[in-house]
C-alpha cells in the first residue's frame, strides 16, 4: 500500500490525520494509539528502508470496517465479507519486475517494534505469511520476532499453515513462503479470517476490494497481492527452531514463551510505488480485536440468524477482547428455547467463545450497562444460567486447560410466561 491509497482510505472512514514524526521504537505507537483511538496515528522510525511510512488506528470500530466495506449498514457488512468468502475473486498474476525490486537482505531495515515493557523483544505485527501446497495456498497474519539479520521466529498454531507446513516436513523439505508487509486494511481482514482449506485469502480480499491482480515470487511462485509494500522471500525452517515471546495477546495478557519454528529470510523486495506504508497494529487494542474479531462476529450473526431468525443482533464484546464474550439479542416474538437454541449456534459459529448473554432487543447490545442491567433484571441464576463443562474453547483463555474449559449461557430475556409489563424499562423523558 502506498501513501496515495492510505489517504484515500483515511477520507472513506472520516478520521484525522496525525502526523508525529519520527518516533522511538520502543513503546511509543502503543501509548499514541491508545490516546488518539478515532485518529490515524502516521509516523516514522530512524533505520527502516529509505520511503517507508507507519499508521496505525486505521480500524478503529465495527463503523470503519462498514464504510470501507461500502455497507449501509452493519448487516449488510457481515453478509459482504462472508460472501466473499463463498465467491473469492480469480486471481490475475501480473510481472513481478513491474511492481516490485530487490534490494539487499537486511532484517534489521523492517520495521520491527516493541509495543509493551512485557514483550520479549520487537515484532512485525502486520506480517502476513503466504504459502502453497500443491493446488492448496494460505495467507494467514503471525507475529514476527527477530532474530538476526536474516533469521526471525514466528507464532504458528495448528490451522492451516500448520497443516502446510507438515505437509513439507513428510518430505523432508522446509516450507516456501512470503512474509508480506503493507497490504491494504480489506486484504488484512481477510488475511484474518479462517476460511476451509483450500480458500485463499488472497482471493477473498480481491473479492473485497475489487483488485485481482497479484505476482508470483521470482524463486518460489508464492503468490502476493500487488499493493503490498514489502516482501521477504524465504523458508520456514523444517529442523531450526527458537524461542519466541513473551508478547502481549489480544486478552492483553503476556503469552508464555515458546519453542517455534525459524523463519529463514533469502530475498527482500520492495514496492516501486513509494512512499511505502505498512500498518502497526498495537496489540491487545481495537485494530488487534476487530480485526481477529469482526469475521467470527459476522459468521456469529449469519449463522445464528439462519437458525434462528428471530436473532435481532450480536456483538463480540470489547470487553471480551471481541473475541471471548458474545451478547446476542433476539425478538420478543423469539421463544425462550428459540433464544437457548442461538446461544448454542453462536457457540458453533465460534468455538472459541467462553461466555453468551442473550438480551431481547430492547437492549442495546452496544451498552454494556444496559447488559449488565438486563441480567440484573430478567435472569434468575438458578434457572437462566447454563454451564456446559469441560468443552474444547480457545487456547488464549487462561482459565482453560490447553484451550479445554466450560462456556456460559446466561438467558437475561424477559420470562415468556409472565407479564411483559413487568420487565419494561422506564424511559427517561426528554
Amino acid at each position: 500500500m502506498d501513501l496515495q491509497t492510505l489517504l484515500r482510505l483515511t477520507q472513506i472512514t472520516g478520521k484525522q490525520v496525525l502526523d508525529m514524526g519520527i518516533i522511538n521504537r520502543e513503546y511509543s505507537v502503543t501509548k499514541l494509539s491508545y490516546e488518539n483511538r478515532d485518529k490515524l496515528v502516521v509516523f516514522k522510525v530512524d533505520g527502516i528502508l529509505e520511503d517507508t511510512i507507519l499508521f496505525s488506528n486505521i480500524i478503529t470500530s465495527r463503523r470503519d470496517i462498514q464504510l470501507l466495506l461500502g455497507a449501509k449498514i452493519l448487516e449488510e457488512a457481515y453478509v459482504k465479507l462472508l460472501k466473499a468468502v463463498n465467491s473469492p475473486q480469480v486471481l490475475e498474476t501480473v510481472e513481478f519486475n513491474e511492481y516490485f525490486i530487490e534490494v539487499d537482505l537486511d532484517l534489521n531495515k523492517l520495521p520491527f517494534l516493541k509495543y509493551y515493557k512485557e514483550d520479549g523483544a520487537s515484532y512485525l505485527t502486520s506480517s502476513v505469511y503466504i504459502a502453497c501446497y500443491e493446488y492448496i495456498c494460505n495467507a494467514s497474519f503471525h507475529r514476527t520476532m527477530q532474530l538476526s539479520k536474516d533469521r526471525a521466529v514466528l507464532r504458528i498454531v495448528p490451522r492451516h499453515l500448520h497443516y502446510i507446513i507438515s505437509k513439507y516436513s513428510e518430505q523432508q523439505k522446509d516450507t516456501p513462503v512470503a512474509l508480506v508487509l503493507g497490504l491494504t486494511p480489506l486484504q488484512e481482514l481477510a488475511a484474518a479470517m479462517s476460511p476451509s482449506l483450500g480458500v485463499f485469502e488472497v482471493s477473498v480480499g480481491a473479492a473485497l476490494t475489487g483488485d485481482n491482480k497479484i505476482v508470483k515470487t521470482p524463486y518460489y511462485n508464492i503468490p502476493v497481492p500487488v499493493e503490498a509494500s514489502i516482501i521477504v522471500e524465504g523458508v520456514i525452517s523444517r529442523t531450526e527452531t527458537a524461542l519466541e515471546g513473551p508478547f502481549t495477546d489480544i486478552l492483553m495478557l503476556v503469552d508464555a514463551v515458546r519453542e517455534q519454528p525459524v523463519f529463514i529470510a533469502e530475498h527482500l523486495y520492495i514496492s516501486r510505488k513509494t512512499p511505502r506504508v505498512i500498518h502497526a497494529i498495537v496489540p491487545g487494542l481495537w485494530e488487534h480485536q476487530l480485526l481477529m474479531g469482526f469475521p467470527r462476529e459476522a459468521q456469529i450473526y449469519v449463522e445464528t440468524k439462519r437458525v434462528v431468525p428471530c436473532v435481532s443482533a450480536v456483538r463480540l464484546t470489547e470487553g471480551g477482547s471481541t473475541w471471548l464474550h458474545a451478547v446476542i439479542s433476539v425478538s420478543e416474538k423469539c421463544s425462550y428455547s428459540d433464544a437457548k437454541l442461538a446461544a448454542l449456534a453462536t457457540i458453533a459459529a465460534h468455538p472459541s467463545i467462553k461466555h453468551i448473554i442473550i438480551v431481547d432487543d430492547d437492549v442495546n447490545v452496544d451498552d454494556p450497562l444496559m447488559v449488565e442491567w438486563a441480567i440484573a433484571t430478567r435472569c434468575r441464576g438458578g434457572e437462566d444460567i447454563f454451564i456446559i463443562p469441560n468443552i474444547r474453547g480457545s487456547t488464549l483463555d487462561p482459565r482453560s486447560s490447553d484451550g479445554v474449559g466450560d462456556k456460559v449461557v446466561v438467558m437475561a430475556i424477559k420470562p415468556r410466561n409472565e407479564p411483559a409489563s413487568k420487565y419494561r424499562r422506564a424511559k427517561v423523558p426528554y
